[in-house]
């Protein structure tokens, strides 16, 4: 369903204004919620535990002018075809700052640290064959089948976590190689230059998902997304839509609360909060919790049904870790990099440089190591000292360049999976009880539906990226807001009804 025709199910579904709604998080899925609800005619405040808002939008600037140089230890990129967040980019009076993200393999001077060896993205192909060998110069499989086997593995290593880089299976014991050498490869596939356009091929063979692993078939469209041309971001940082959304809001914005206890009554919410430590309880009469159920499932909860609170406690976060570096000058550029990213088998991972051209004679900042997975969870154990002093010897192998005396000026960094109010990255879409099958290396999934996550409790809400199609982006968290906006206002008090109209989202076809 379209934003304008969802708005417009909400203004129709609206029988009654004047309701009085409680948000819980003040992240950009509780922040529209209260936005749109307002416009409806509601009574809104939202209650935020950490002392900023933003959630996972957090943009870091070293210093406090309007052009201080900053990073994104959170959200950084839009899809062109995320609709929902661009509708509240323009809304806000920010489509002026829209500008392209350069992503991971745009950029063919980047490099790619393997076992060691330092290369270009533009060499890729060859060095990656020679150095792996295996199946890779296996001449029972012809050239092409062999250069396609070659970049799938690059996409994976760069982009995917320990445990899906260990699920991708393309040696013997694998069929995997065998349906490669089946596919019709020439429109994709330049020999010469050994390159190939995976989005076009995936495009032309949507099976091919099904042929891959568990694990990497689930991950391939969040590949395809990160490895597309046609991303954006907001120059000047993500958290100016944060703002925007705060200030064109009527109702408090309070942080510093930090809820502790949800009790589901019969026509009301009982929501229990510390506060400068000392803890206060008051009755809502509609409440909106965006918080993740990470940090949900650590409250005291009553009143909740079976099925909910199963769903609280089997989703299943990954953790994330952004270190983000103060640069003295933009280095990279002298090499002839000027965006995409790097990417190193030494922990650190993806390396991001900024999708625009920097003066050569200011500072600039470096995502040093995006991390998702156990990656993640590794660096996420350090102190921020050492994590720091990690990522900077790390990174020194692709650029020596970050070991001069005075390169650093500063850092920052987030272990999203240690952080107090989000215990996690992004969630997804399965539960593991045994984390990974050892024979399979694949995760034992046990599918949660979205809409079982965002399915309410009488009249407590929910909504954020866990109860949407669209997990860890933030357009599944603005959609989530608004089915939840729907169900808000088309729910008709017990003294009129005892049940509520629920909103029919089509499901989203399969490729």
């Amino acid at each position: 369903m379209d934003i304008e025709t969802l708005l417009q199910e909400c203004r129709r579904a609206n029988h009654q204004r004047g309701k009085r709604v409680t948000i819980l998080g003040a992240g950009i899925a509780g922040l529209v919620a209260a936005y749109e609800l307002e416009r409806l005619g509601h009574q809104v405040d939202v209650m935020e535990g950490s002392p900023r808002i933003g959630g996972r939008i957090w943009t870091y600037r070293f210093g406090n002018d309007p052009g201080a140089p900053y990073g994104e230890l959170g959200a950084m990129r839009i899809p062109c075809e995320h609709k929902y967040v661009l509708h509240y980019v323009q809304a806000m009076g920010l489509g002026n700052k829209l500008c392209k993200f350069v992503t991971l393999f745009e950029d063919k001077n980047a490099l790619l640290n393997i076992h060691g060896k330092v290369f270009r993205i533009l060499d890729a192909p060859q060095v990656i064959q020679t150095h792996y060998k295996g199946l890779f110069l296996d001449t029972r499989y012809s050239e092409k089948a062999r250069l396609f086997a070659v970049w799938l593995k690059t996409f994976v290593d760069a982009i995917g976590s320990g445990e899906l880089r260990a699920s991708l299976k393309l040696d013997s014991d694998s069929n995997l190689m065998d349906e490669i050498e089946t596919l019709h490869l020439d429109p994709f596939l330049c020999l010469q230059r050994k390159t190939l356009d995976f989005h076009q091929f995936m495009k032309a063979h949507p099976g091919f998902q099904e042929k891959c692993g568990k694990a990497l078939s689930i991950f391939l469209n969040d590949i395809l997304v990160e490895t597309g041309p046609d991303l954006l971001q907001l120059e000047g940082g993500m958290d100016q839509l944060i703002h925007r959304l705060a200030a064109a809001l009527h109702g408090p914005i309070r942080c510093n609360q930090e809820v502790v206890a949800l009790r589901v009554c019969e026509d009301d919410v009982e929501v229990s909060w510390l506060e400068g430590g000392r803890l206060h309880t008051r009755r809502c009469d509609y409440v909106l919790c965006t918080i993740p159920f990470s940090i949900v499932r650590h409250m005291e909860l009553s009143g909740f049904d079976e099925d909910k609170l199963a769903t609280i406690y089997k989703t299943v976060y990954w953790p994330a870790t952004k270190v983000i570096f103060h640069c003295a000058r933009p280095f990279w550029q002298e090499a002839g990099i000027f965006g995409g990213a790097s990417f190193s088998d030494e922990g650190i991972r993806q390396v991001y440089y900024p999708s625009v051209k920097c003066d050569s004679s200011k500072s600039s900042v470096l995502l040093a190591s995006y991390t998702i997975g156990n990656d993640a969870a590794y660096l996420g154990m350090m102190t921020e000292h050492d994590r720091n002093t990690y990522v900077k010897k790390a990174l020194s192998k692709l650029h020596p360049e970050i070991e001069a005396p005075g390169m650093i000026l500063d850092t920052a960094s987030i272990a999203w999976g240690n952080y107090k109010w989000s215990a996690g990255g992004c969630s997804i879409s399965w539960e593991s009880q045994k984390n990974w099958d050892s024979q399979n290396m694949a995760p034992l999934m046990e599918v949660i539906h979205y809409k079982k996550s965002a399915k309410p409790q009488k009249t407590l809400f929910f909504a954020g990226e866990h109860c949407s199609r669209l997990p860890a982006w933030l357009q599944g968290s603005i959609e989530s807001a608004l089915e939840a906006v729907y169900g808000i206002v088309a729910h008709k008090p017990f003294t009129e009804s005892t049940t509520s109209s629920p909103l029919m989202v089509p499901e989203k076809p399969k490729a």
